[in-house]
């Protein structure tokens, strides 16, 4: 695994959350629902194989993969703990879903796949109007793991020398909030870009 230093990460977070608070917009627009991006928690002391948050214990984690593919290159994770992906459900779908078995057995899953799209596609805009690189998101992909398989599956990924950020997210809505965890990792060239761009935002203060 490889981190960022202080300056980097920060700047890092910083087009992240400028993405976070544009997807905020587009999810309001998609759940016909007000939806406010409220803040975030960055974690620079990451370890090697463990989320530095607070464990989601439930046998059921929703973890959404989107692969970055174009000049650059990266995934982005999307954690939610079946109390949070219930909560999205809740704010997403008409009562008339969630009351039928069936509908909810059809919808539940695309309706995070959905929320998934919506947010990592407005964070990688970001980067890649920010950082002048094109790339775009993949089609993202839906795995329920437990608290464990999905550290095992974190620490595969970060093994394969890749640069991390880790944070947990703050969305608001009418009837409550959903805090998804955010991992995003990043290939040799999008962290040299992410540092670049650092050094010039500190060079333009100096």
């Amino acid at each position: 695994m490889k981190d960022f230093n202080e300056k980097e990460g920060l700047a890092a977070v910083a087009i992240i959350t400028a993405g976070l608070i544009r997807a905020s917009e587009s999810l309001s627009f998609f759940m016909k629902e007000k939806i406010s991006f409220e803040d975030l928690d960055y974690y620079d002391d990451l370890q090697d194989g463990c989320l530095m948050l607070d464990p989601k214990k439930d046998p059921n984690i929703h973890l959404l993969i989107t692969e970055v593919v174009g000049e650059l290159k990266g995934m982005c994770c999307l954690i939610f703990s079946e109390e949070e992906a219930d909560q999205l459900r809740r704010t997403a779908l008409p009562p008339e879903i969630m009351q039928n078995a069936a509908l909810m057995a059809e919808m539940s899953d695309a309706i995070m796949l959905e929320a998934d799209n919506i947010i990592s596609a407005c964070v990688i805009t970001e980067f890649a109007n920010t950082l002048k690189h094109r790339m775009h998101g993949g089609v993202p992909a839906l795995k329920k793991l437990n608290y464990e398989e999905v550290n095992d599956f974190v620490s595969k990924e970060k093994k394969k020398g890749l640069y991390s950020i880790n944070f947990k997210t703050r969305f608001r809505t009418a009837d409550g909030n959903f805090n998804p965890e955010f991992l995003w990792l990043f290939d040799l060239n999008f962290a040299e870009s992410i540092k670049n761009y650092a050094a010039g935002i500190a060079q333009s203060h100096a």
